[in-house]
């Protein structure tokens, strides 16, 4: 009897331990799910397009790690997960999909290439899992319920930009020359509509594919054509645009679209960028003190002035945060909760969403002068 009750003692011990165990590991468990609420971000890290997606990377760790310091999502910290898509729609939607079968995050940052938001979407609208997208393309205005946009769609963008050229520069004739993909398809489409419908002529338009390099053929025939502009919505092929157009001798108005924002444009066109304008929704000249802090803190921190697309990411995330600490990780909440976004403060001006998810922000016209972006126009100013 001593000796089955020896055993009897040694197992109920045994077993006692690993209930004990057990539960020190489920309550560890769960401590750690109550101490963090991830969301995803899918961005072209790498690839043609790699550099804008760094850019906003960056802007997303800053806004995060300070979001975290004012104590983060209703204590919880913040964490994003990031899925490279290179710009390509087929890499985005199978990032998304891992995004909300795997991880199952409450909503996602991104991505940054209209095609691929819109190969985003429809996996988003079937899961409503929400989307903040940083792209223009008219199309995702009408993508699906769940998809929202913290950058203007491209026809916010000419609202302004087309009677500037028309009436302030005095442009009535015009060759486009534009990416064949959404953005650039989009982008020449709304821009022709709208300048000949204020009285403008279209001599030339064409397409080309990312990542030309050899404009000369196009532009040898723009030259010929004497137009008084010429639109060229494109990424770092504007470039190339802007130097071997000067290279040609073409004397005329250069319009580009926001991508001309870029640095690497600024050295591969060197003069050939003097003078050209584009709309843009961040004003780093703004009198606003936040502005300047946030350009200050960038800088200090990257080793460079702030760039648009990043100061987009950075109110983005702090929208994306404002929701979060109303709504927890329940997705029909910060669907609707975005919705109700009006008027949120932000470095890009005060951001509001529309009944289409679009965002309604302030947009300026910039140039190059001297080498350095500049603000050349603003609402207010005429």
């Amino acid at each position: 009897m001593r000796k089955i009750n020896h055993k009897s003692s040694a197992v109920l011990a045994l077993i006692s331990l690993l209930i004990a165990f057990l539960m020190v590991f489920s309550f560890g468990c769960a401590k750690k799910e109550e101490k963090e609420i991830k969301i995803g971000a899918i961005l072209p890290l790498t690839g043609q397009s790699g550099q804008y997606g760094q850019w906003i990377r960056d802007s997303l760790e800053m806004a995060r790690q300070e979001i975290n310091n004012q104590g983060g999502i209703n204590g919880k910290k913040l964490l994003i997960i990031y899925e490279d898509d290179q710009a390509d729609p087929k890499a985005a939607a199978n990032a998304m999909q891992k995004f909300v079968t795997i991880e199952k995050v409450p909503i996602v940052f991104g991505s940054w290439a209209s095609s691929c938001v819109l190969a985003q979407a429809p996996i988003a609208e079937k899961t409503h899992t929400p989307i903040l997208a940083e792209a223009q393309s008219p199309k995702i205005r009408d993508s699906g319920d769940y998809i929202f946009r913290i950058q203007p769609d491209s026809r916010y963008y000419l609202k302004y930009l087309i009677p500037y050229v028309y009436n302030n520069l005095n442009v009535h004739t015009l060759a486009i020359l534009y990416v064949n993909n959404d953005y650039g398809v989009d982008q020449a489409k709304v821009f022709e509509d709208y300048f000949k419908q204020l009285g403008g002529k279209v001599v030339f338009s064409e397409a080309f594919e990312q990542g030309t390099v050899d404009f000369r053929t196009q532009l040898s025939k723009i030259r010929s054509l004497k137009p008084q502009g010429v639109f060229i919505p494109a990424y770092t092929e504007a470039g190339y645009i802007l130097r071997q157009a000067r290279e040609l001798g073409i004397k005329t108005q250069f319009i580009g679209s926001a991508p001309l924002e870029n640095p690497d444009i600024l050295k591969i066109a060197g003069i050939g960028t003097e003078g050209a304008i584009y709309p843009h929704h961040f004003d780093p000249e703004s009198s606003d003190p936040n502005v300047q802090q946030f350009a200050e803190k960038y800088k200090h921190r990257f080793g460079r002035e702030i760039e648009g697309y990043a100061a987009l990411a950075y109110d983005g995330l702090y929208v994306i945060a404002h929701v979060l600490k109303q709504c927890g990780e329940d997705r029909e909440c910060i669907k609707n909760a975005i919705y109700g976004v009006q008027n949120f403060p932000g470095v890009t001006g005060l951001t509001s969403f529309d009944d289409h998810g679009d965002v309604i922000k302030p947009i300026v016209i910039r140039t190059v002068k001297n080498g350095k972006f500049r603000t050349l126009w603003r609402p207010h100013s005429g």
